[in-house]
Order: C-alpha cells, then structure tokens, then sequence
C-alpha cells in the first residue's frame, strides 16, 4: 500500500481502489488504517464472495480512469510504475493491455530456489513476462498487473465469477478472440513473491494446472502450450507406464523420455549452481519436477471434477451482456 500511494505518478491522477476478501489475518486492520489517514485517495469495497474474479468485477465498476489496474498481494511496485507505465500507454495507445516484466524473488532457502525455477524457461516455458532480461518490449500474448483499458471491459464483459483461479487467462483470450492486444515493455517493472515452501508451492501449482484446464472449458485460446505441456507429460507417462507391461517398446520409449527429461533436468539447474553454490542444485532439479508434476497432475485431475463438467455453456457474450 505505501507503494501506490508514494508513486511519483501526480496523486490526483489515480485512483486507489481496496477490494478486501473477508480476509481473517491484519490485512482489514491495516487497510483501515490506511484509508483513514487517506481518505480522499482510498476507497475499499467488501468481496463476500471472496475470489479474485469477484473482485476485480467490483473494481472495475466502481473505477473511474480510463485504465485500470490490478496489484497483488504477493507483488511490490517500484515508485516509478504507473509513469513508466502511462509513457507506454502514451506511446501504444492502440494496445488494449500494457504491462511489463516481473523479478521474481522468494526468502529463506526454498524461496530462492522457487524463485529461480519460476524465472527459467524450463519452469514457465515462454513467459516473457517472467524469463525477458535484456531491454525489449512488443507484442505477446498476456502481460501481470497490466494497464487495462477500462472500455475493454464494456467491450468482451467482466471476469468469469465461476471460476476461482486463472480467471485471467480466461479474460486474455477472450480479449485476444475479439481483436485486443497486450504490450509488454521491460520499462515496466514489479516484483513477485514466489512460496516459500515446497508445500505451498505445490498447492499453488496443482491448482493453476487445474484451473487452467477449467478455464479452457469457457473458450478457445485459453490454453496455450506452456499449459498443455505438463499435462501431456503426465499423460503420455502414464500411459507408457501401464504400456510398458505390455509392450517393450512402450518401456524402451518411457525410458527415453526419461533419460531425455533428466538431461533437460540437469541442464536448467545447472544455472543455480553458478548463481548460488552447489547445495542449490539438487534442490532446484526437485523443485523443477515438483512443479511439472503437480501442474500436470492438477490438471489431469481436473477431468474427475465438476468444476470442469459445469457452467462452461457459459459464453462471452453473457458475461458481456452482464457488465452493462
């Protein structure tokens, strides 16, 4: 919260809007707080229903900008965010989406190694938003805590409420589908805090592996290849698992994957070591799996749920209809 509020952005520019999740730790406290020692600049909303999608619906209705932006709990924002960005949108003005790249970073041992892991392309496949280092900026295909255009919204309708994770990438094809565009300048900086647990890793990524299986259900475009990838992996080795007491040639071809994804395995931690020593290295090829894993599983499992099986009639002219 310091962080919007101490933008070298002009104060009276933006607006800061709080949509607060029932939330059972200090953050209402600590919002509260704020809003009284600010009251002409914070506005906070309730979110009964408690999910992001909700959330952001209620931001949304109640802004008033011409762009509109979302900042997560687990980012931090440098001072100079909303004008690096406002130069961005002043110079593509045509792009419906503008945002930039994330630094991810974690604490304590596990935080660095997850954080490592979520900025290499063999964890995130080609995320640019996460793996783009040197100075660059174009045309891609999402960008994290982006400049929306707030008629965008009038345009393709608010975020699907039924699902309760990744709805973003839910609303980005969606966008995509109807001609909208994302920016992605490298001006443009945040910070993203990765789990710093491998429990809490885990659970993070089962569950975006099996959202985003969900999410596919409401549209084309939803999925991309860095999301199928582990899923199929998951798959394919299952079933050349059960193959190979069959076949030996379904034995010899898992064996080959295998020897395949261990070569890769060891190659993409190799980095770590250089980066941070050698106690890291293993630990990074654990992580690496761990996050393979459980997105493929998560979505395999998707299958077996009946989030996966409900509403996906759900179509975008309905959501549409429902933000006018």
């Amino acid at each position: 919260m310091e962080a919007i509020l101490n933008q070298d952005f002009p104060r009276d520019r933006y607006e800061i809007i709080v949509v607060d999740g029932e939330s059972i730790d200090r953050s209402p406290e600590i919002i509260e707080s704020f809003r009284k020692r600010h009251r002409d600049r914070i506005r906070v909303y309730k979110n009964p229903k408690k999910t992001l999608a909700t959330g952001w619906n209620l931001g949304i209705q109640h802004a008033n900008g011409e762009y509109v932006i979302r900042v997560d709990g687990h980012s931090r924002i440098p001072r100079d965010f909303l004008s690096s960005t406002y130069r961005v949108v002043q110079r593509v003005p045509s792009a419906s989406c503008v945002g930039g790249i994330v630094e991810t970073v974690g604490t304590g041992f596990w935080g660095e190694v997850n954080a490592y892991v979520y900025s290499h392309p063999f964890g995130v496949g080609n995320s640019k938003f996460r793996t783009t280092k040197a100075d660059w900026e174009g045309y891609v295909d999402t960008v994290p805590y982006a400049a929306y255009k707030r008629e965008i919204f009038d345009k393709v309708g608010y975020f699907d409420e039924t699902l309760k994770r990744n709805e973003d990438l839910e609303m980005h094809a969606r966008i995509r589908n109807r001609g909208g565009t994302f920016f992605l300048s490298t001006s443009i900086r945040s910070t993203y805090f990765v789990r710093s647990t491998l429990s809490a890793f885990i659970k993070k990524s089962f569950s975006d592996g099996k959202w985003t299986m969900v999410a596919s259900k409401r549209g084309i475009g939803v999925l991309r290849w860095r999301h199928l990838i582990p899923f199929l992996a998951v798959l394919v080795g299952l079933v050349l698992s059960i193959g190979s007491f069959f076949s030996a040639l379904a034995g010899y071809t898992l064996l080959a994957l295998i020897g395949t994804y261990l070569i890769l395995l060891t190659y993409s931690s190799w980095g770590i070591v250089k980066e941070k020593g050698w106690k890291y290295f293993f630990p990074c090829m654990l992580s690496f799996f761990l996050l393979h894993f459980s997105r493929g599983f998560g979505s395999a499992a998707s299958l077996l749920s009946k989030h996966y099986w409900r509403n996906h009639e759900r179509a975008p002219q309905e959501l549409a209809d429902a933000s006018r």
